[in-house]
């Protein structure tokens, strides 16, 4: 058996795991991920030491064009799992089948992790802002424990994938509308707090000056009849 990998050897062998099955070209890769060409050519000759805290933006944007949580690039199981753990659910299904084994138990599990997954990620990456209010309220502290957080909710509802992605975002919808702060201060604080991007949004492109006018526009919305949350997403639109 030879010797363990180090971080920058794990993260190396992964990536070039990754990029092999992407569709993308590695300049592809490269472009969408903020990154040079050089620099990914370093990544995948010398690999990357994986950082004491949250991964810088660019390792975060590569993981997304990758399709995998950003932890997924260091695990040094991932270069390998899944050419072994493949071997062996077919070595598994064809002797059944061979002996005449029900393993539909199996395969309807299998089934379900495999939705759960692809329908937590796409959550995660199309519903960022729902996904972000999730993990700090849940004090979820890493992409994979915010992905696995998710799995566990679409797993339990027995649905496609259509209908559990769906169902996914009115619950995380319901649940944000549930926390949501009546008072338009308590409105204005929770905002800049949970949407830290949109509240730059609205500062850079001068629509709001402060959290006075923010306030104060909260104020507005709910005097003009609308409920908490119509004016939460009045001011999520106003902030794309």
């Amino acid at each position: 058996m030879g010797l363990p990998m180090s971080e920058s050897e794990v993260f190396a062998a992964n990536l070039r795991r990754l990029i092999d099955t992407s569709p993308l070209s590695e300049r592809q890769i490269a472009e969408r991920s903020g990154v040079s060409i050089k620099t990914l050519a370093r990544w995948l000759q010398v690999g990357a030491q994986k950082p004491a805290r949250r991964p810088p933006q660019t390792l975060l944007q590569l993981a997304r064009v990758l399709n995998v949580p950003a932890d997924e690039l260091w695990r040094g199981e991932t270069a390998c799992a899944c050419i072994q753990y493949g071997e062996k659910v077919k070595d598994l299904i064809g002797r059944w089948e061979r002996l005449g084994v029900d393993y539909q138990d199996i395969t309807r599990w299998i089934d379900a992790a495999w939705i759960a997954a692809r329908v937590a990620e796409k959550f995660c990456r199309e519903e960022a802002d729902l996904a972000g209010i999730v993990a700090k309220v849940k004090t979820l502290r890493t992409e994979g424990e915010l992905q696995s957080y998710l799995e566990s909710m679409v797993r339990e509802w027995d649905l496609d994938e259509a209908e559990s992605y769906k169902r996914l975002v009115e619950s995380t919808q319901k649940f944000v509308f549930a926390v949501l702060p009546r008072d338009p201060d308590q409105m204005g604080a929770w905002f800049r707090r949970v949407h830290p991007r949109r509240w730059a949004n609205l500062l850079a492109r001068r629509k709001l000056d402060d959290e006075t006018e923010l306030v104060a526009l909260i104020r507005n919305l709910l005097t003009e009849g609308l409920s908490p949350h119509e004016a939460y997403e009045a001011i999520v639109r106003l902030s794309n």
